[in-house]
C-alpha cells in the first residue's frame, strides 16, 4: 500500500492519505455506534463526531498521518461485521493488521467459530500478502521488535515500563513491571471475554480498554481506538455506566502529556477538553433520567476536566517536555547505522528518554481513564431495575427480554 502511494505526487498522495484517515474516523465513530446499539438520531451522531473530532488521539493522528487511525477504524469495523456475520469482516480484519498492536483485541471474539474461521483467514491472507511481496513475517517481527527496543523506555509511550521508568525505576524492574501488568491484563481479557461471549461487544470494548496495558507499545494516536468503549458506556442505559464513562473520555481521550511538550498551547487544550467534556455530557444525557441524574451527568464531565487540568498544569509548567525533531539540535545519524539505532539514539538527544515523575503523571491519567472503562464495560451486565422497588414488589419486577449489548432490561 505504501508503494502505490509513493507512486503518486507527494502532493495528490497527502490529498489520498488524508482522506483514507477522514474515512477511517468516520467508520470508527459509525461502527461504535452501530456495537451500542445507538438510535443513530442526528443530534446524536452529531455529538459523537464532536467527541472525535476534539480528542486528542485522532488530532493527532491526522495530524502526524499515523496509520493508528486507520488500524483503528478497521478493528472496530471488523467488530461490528463480525457480530452482524457481514462479509466486510475479512477485509476490516486483514486491514486492521496495518497497525498490529491495535488489532490484537479481536482475538476476544475467538470463541464464537465463524468469528474464528473469518480472523484465521485474514491472518493467513496476511502472511501471504507480505511473501508475495519478499517480505517474511520473521523479518517483519525482528523490524518491529528492534524499534520497539529503540523506545520501549522513552516519553511518548503510554505503557507501564515507561511510565515505571519515568518515576526512575531501573529499566530491567520497569521492564519485569511491564510484564506481570501485560500477563495480568491478558489474563483478564480472558475471563472476561470468556465470561462475556454471549455479549461480544462488551468483551470486545473490555478487551481495547485494556489493551494499553497488555501491548509494549502504545502512543497517544492509539488511544483513538479507545473511543469505541467510551461511546459505548455513553451511551449505554445505566446512568452510572454513562457517568463513568463521561469520567472516562476526559482522561484518555485529552492529550494531558501535550502540555509539558506545547505549554503554549495550554488554552487550545483546555479548550478541546471543554470539548470533549461537552459532547461526552450530550451523549450521556437521556430525557427519562430523573433531574438529579441528568444534572450530575451533565456536570461529571467539566468537573472531571477541571481536577485533572489543576493537577495537570502545574506539573506540566513546572517539568516542560522537549518535542521530536525540535530538540534533535546538531545531530548527524553516524554512517551505516540502522534505522533503529538513529531512532534510539535521536531520542535520548531530543531528551525525551529522561526520567521525569511528571512526565509520567501526565501519561498514566489515560491509562487510568482505560481502567476506568474496563471497569464500567465489566459492570454493565448486572441486571438492571428502573427504579428503587421494595421487597413485597420485587417479584413484580419481570425480566422482558436480553439485549446483546445491555443486558437484561425490566418492565
Amino acid at each position: 500500500m505504501w508503494s502505490l502511494l509513493a507512486l503518486l505526487p507527494f502532493g495528490v498522495a497527502r490529498i489520498v492519505w488524508e482522506a483514507i484517515l477522514g474515512a477511517s474516523a468516520a467508520a470508527l465513530v459509525g461502527s461504535s455506534l452501530v456495537l451500542a446499539r445507538a438510535t443513530r438520531s442526528p443530534p446524536q451522531v452529531a455529538a459523537a463526531c464532536a467527541l472525535a473530532a476534539a480528542s486528542g488521539p485522532v488530532i493527532s493522528a491526522i495530524a502526524l498521518g499515523q496509520a493508528a487511525l486507520l488500524g483503528a477504524g478497521a478493528t472496530v469495523v471488523a467488530f461490528a461485521a463480525l457480530e452482524r456475520r457481514s462479509l466486510a469482516a475479512f477485509p476490516a480484519a486483514l486491514l486492521a493488521g496495518l497497525q498490529p498492536n491495535l488489532a490484537l483485541p479481536l482475538a476476544v471474539r475467538a470463541f464464537d467459530r465463524r468469528s474464528l474461521a473469518v480472523l484465521a483467514a485474514a491472518a493467513g491472507a496476511f502472511v501471504l500478502a507480505g511473501i508475495a511481496t519478499g517480505h517474511s513475517i520473521r523479518a517483519y517481527v525482528l523490524v518491529l521488535q528492534a524499534h520497539g527496543t529503540a523506545e520501549r523506555f522513552i516519553a511518548i509511550q503510554h505503557t507501564v515500563p515507561a511510565i515505571a521508568a519515568a518515576f526512575g525505576l531501573p529499566l530491567a524492574a520497569a521492564a519485569l513491571s511491564g510484564t506481570c501488568v501485560s500477563a495480568a491484563a491478558i489474563a483478564l481479557v480472558a475471563i472476561l471475554a470468556f465470561r462475556l461471549r454471549a455479549q461480544p461487544a462488551l468483551a470486545a470494548c473490555v478487551a481495547v480498554a485494556l489493551l494499553p496495558f497488555a501491548v509494549p507499545f502504545f502512543h497517544e494516536h492509539d488511544f483513538a481506538i479507545v473511543l469505541f468503549p467510551i461511546l459505548v458506556t455513553l451511551l449505554h442505559e445505566r446512568a452510572r455506566t454513562r457517568a463513568l464513562g463521561a469520567v472516562a473520555a476526559v482522561a484518555t481521550l485529552v492529550d494531558w502529556f501535550g502540555l509539558a511538550q506545547r505549554p503554549g498551547a495550554a488554552v487550545q487544550t483546555a479548550a478541546l477538553a471543554c470539548a470533549v467534556a461537552a459532547a461526552a455530557s450530550l451523549l450521556a444525557l437521556r430525557a427519562g433520567d430523573a433531574r438529579a441524574t441528568q444534572r450530575a451527568l451533565a456536570w461529571v464531565p467539566l468537573a472531571a476536566a477541571a481536577v485533572i487540568a489543576l493537577a495537570a498544569l502545574p506539573l506540566a509548567h513546572a517539568f516542560p517536555a522537549p518535542t521530536w525533531p525540535d530538540a534533535l539540535g546538531a545531530y548527524r545519524a553516524p554512517p551505516g547505522a540502522g534505522i533503529a539505532t538513529i531512532w534510539a539514539q535521536e531520542n535520548q538527544r531530543a531528551g525525551l528518554a529522561a526520567a521525569v515523575p511528571a512526565w509520567g503523571i501526565l501519561r498514566a491519567i489515560p491509562l487510568a481513564g482505560c481502567a476506568l472503562v474496563a471497569f464500567a464495560c465489566a459492570r454493565a451486565t448486572a441486571p438492571v431495575y428502573a427504579m428503587k422497588t421494595a421487597p413485597s414488589r420485587i417479584a413484580s419486577v419481570t425480566p422482558v427480554s436480553d439485549s446483546p449489548m445491555h443486558g437484561p432490561s425490566v418492565q
